[in-house]
């Protein structure tokens, strides 16, 4: 009995460990498009979920709470909403995300040189999953 236990414990382990490229919801890699040409697709047609890929610039250091993906012109930002984290030192990796685009709202404080508030429309990426390459 205590072998079946120990022996369990170990395929338990073993099992966890063979996704740890993984987190989050679970991602189809073969569906996957750069992030660069569906963002394209996503501006063109307003289609919003995608499963993409791309190389990472830069993750939060403080939680890896976000990442933002290289588009060699600027950058996509992806968060989480809270549903997991990323490792602080994927940059410059190469990484696959499920999820969908949104704008989002960002207040530029021009009070000091104009006198006024004003906002602008950033597009963003929400991940349900991702897998490291």
């Amino acid at each position: 009995m205590k072998n079946s236990i120990i022996g369990l414990t170990l395929m338990i382990s073993a099992a966890s460990c063979s996704n740890s490229n993984q987190l989050g919801d679970k991602v189809n890699t073969q569906s996957a498009i750069s992030v660069k040409e569906a963002l394209k697709e996503y501006h063109n047609t307003g289609k919003s979920d995608f499963t993409v890929f791309g190389r990472v610039k830069e993750v939060c250091q403080a939680e890896g709470c976000w990442f933002s993906y290289d588009l060699k012109d600027s950058n996509l930002v992806v968060d989480f909403n809270d549903k997991f984290t990323v490792p602080t030192q994927i940059a410059k990796k190469d990484l696959y995300a499920v999820g969908r685009f949104y704008k989002d709202t960002l207040w530029n404080d021009n009070m000091k040189d104009s006198g006024q508030a004003s906002f602008s429309l950033e597009t963003k990426f929400l991940a349900q999953g991702v897998q490291f390459k």
